[in-house]
């Protein structure tokens, strides 16, 4: 009942997101056993419009590839796919990112929509990335452009780790680590950070 749950970090109570409504919405029927179902939303007064505008119209999906955008091209250096930052950015325009770009250029902050634009906006995102990757010795630059991966770029790929938080280990774990030290530095991981519904 209600669209609504009790945030405990932010000692508050806040909305479902909408597309975890209609995974709910799904669930109002059994597939194969029923040809229908049925799903009633108890919501406040003011709300019931907003819910029927996003229950009943199209919803755009658009690309969260650039707050990934580490990771991937972390695992892809390491899976030699990319091995300069020209490939990277060629690896950008097969993505749904990159068409998403042009259709709502407001939500990816990009100036216009001119292949300069583009152009200019892929090459920032990646040249800011791989300096991430690189200052947290993920991977190697070699003259400007040649990219390789490192020993900890190795690990956050094979292992399913966030760049982040092999370089938090990398930075905090020492031999002389305790039993109490390990945790408290495991329970700093990026990856306890995400919501359940995400993972």
């Amino acid at each position: 009942m209600g669209t609504q749950y009790y945030d405990s970090r932010e000692n508050v109570h806040t909305d479902y997101h909408v597309t975890e409504l209609l995974q709910m919405m799904g669930h109002a029927n059994r597939p194969l056993l029923d040809d229908s179902g049925k799903c009633v939303i108890l919501c406040h007064a003011p709300r019931i419009e907003y819910y029927k505008k996003f229950l009943y119209e199209a919803l755009p999906v658009e690309s969260h590839l650039q707050h990934y955008l580490h990771d991937n091209l972390n695992a892809e250096i390491v899976n030699g796919i990319i091995r300069s930052k020209k490939d990277a950015v060629d690896h950008l325009t097969w993505t749904f990112l990159y068409r998403r770009l042009t259709q709502n250029p407001n939500y990816y902050n990009l100036q216009g929509v001119s292949q300069r634009h583009l152009s200019e906006h892929l090459s920032e995102l990646v040249e800011t990335t791989l300096c991430d990757l690189e200052a947290s010795q993920c991977i190697a630059i070699d003259d400007d452009m040649k990219l390789s991966p490192l020993v900890l770029g190795l690990v956050a790929s094979y292992f399913y780790i966030s760049y982040s938080t092999v370089e938090l280990f990398e930075s905090c774990l020492i031999p002389q680590t305790r039993m109490k030290g390990l945790v408290e530095i495991l329970a700093q991981a990026s990856e306890y950070s995400q919501r359940w519904s995400e993972g």
